[in-house]
This record gives C-alpha cells, sequence and structure tokens, in this order.
C-alpha cells in the first residue's frame, strides 16, 4: 500500500476464497491512515455466496454496488435486495450473503472497530 489518503480498487489483487469470491481489503490501520475502520470490498461469483460468519466485536455495513443478493441474518430473517442498497449486520450474528443474480455480485464492507487480521501487518 502507498501513504496516499486513497486506493484503487483495481491496483489490489485481492484474495481468492472459497466458494467462489475475491475478497480486497482496501483501507486499514495495518496500511496506515485509518484507525478506527476498515473498508474493503467483495466481488462473489454467480451461484456462489460468502458463507455464514459472524463478528464478535465489530459492527459490519454494506454497500451492494451490482448485482442481486440474498441476505439472511440468523434470527432476523432473509431478504432479498438490488444493486445500490446498503445493509448491516448485527454484532454477534451469523449471517452470509447469497449471489441469486446472474452477474457477479460486488459488494463494498466496512467494519468498526477494524477485525484483528485488519490491524497488524
Amino acid at each position: 500500500m502507498n501513504n496516499l489518503p486513497f486506493v484503487r480498487a483495481a491496483d489490489v489483487p485481492g484474495e481468492f476464497r472459497v466458494p467462489a469470491r475475491v475478497s480486497k481489503l482496501l483501507l486499514a490501520p495495518k496500511y496506515g491512515g485509518v484507525a478506527r475502520v476498515s473498508m474493503g470490498m467483495n466481488i462473489t461469483e454467480v451461484g456462489s455466496m460468502i458463507p455464514d460468519h459472524m463478528h464478535e466485536e465489530s459492527e459490519e455495513v454494506l454497500f451492494l454496488i451490482s448485482g442481486r443478493a440474498r441476505i439472511v441474518i440468523e434470527g432476523e430473517g432473509e431478504w432479498e435486495i438490488g444493486p445500490e442498497t446498503a445493509f448491516y449486520s448485527p454484532i454477534g450474528k451469523m449471517h452470509r450473503i447469497e449471489n441469486i443474480g446472474d452477474e457477479p455480485l460486488k459488494l463494498v464492507w466496512v467494519y468498526s472497530p477494524p477485525l484483528p487480521a485488519h490491524c497488524s501487518q
């Protein structure tokens, strides 16, 4: 990362994960500049998902840029959403995001406080 106050997502290679998706950590304390949040993006392939997971100590807010998703939050429900929709996952609740459309699902996520892996080099 550089010491500029911005980063282009296209310049970040990302990390491939299974089920098929790529996660890009864009801004985080471990890169300098920001201290109390981390931000990144996820591109989830057609028919794939961000599987069930939870965050015990961080709030997560997300913004769906493109594609269609089903969000499922433990004990809360499930919803189908489309582009340009903001949503969140409550602290301590299992949640997942499924790509239910015919194009890659592209979303931006923010954690506060950052996840521990976003803080160390």
